[in-house]
């Protein structure tokens, strides 16, 4: 029975002597090293712009009237004027016995 107590005693040291010298694992993750590659600069060809200016109607129209054909009336009206070629303008020019009178009228967006 002593050879039995002995075997116990030592299995029991044994065991704890392993548990005691357990091992502590430690993981470390480290981010892989950052590689900066340089590109060959970009190159955008750039033309000239040309703006050519929008092409321009003009409508002109006469008018007789009044007393023996002394009053006249003439009307102008010009389209596709200005930068953009949206702009219209419109002319009068009235004439009688009383004198004459000029008005003008432009429309741009």
């Amino acid at each position: 029975m002593t050879f039995k107590l002995i075997t116990l005693a030592l299995a029991a040291t044994t065991f704890g002597s392993l548990a005691a010298s357990a091992q502590t694992t430690t993981i470390i993750e480290q981010r892989p090293g950052v590689v900066v590659q340089e590109r060959a600069p970009v190159v955008i060809e750039q033309r000239p712009v040309v703006v050519a200016p929008a092409p321009q109607t003009t409508v002109t129209t006469q008018e007789r009237g009044g007393f023996l054909g002394t009053e006249s009336k003439t009307t102008t009206t010009t389209t596709g004027t200005g930068p953009t070629g949206d702009c219209a303008t419109r002319t009068v020019h009235k004439e009688d016995l009383a004198g004459e009178k000029t008005v003008s009228r432009t429309d741009c967006p």
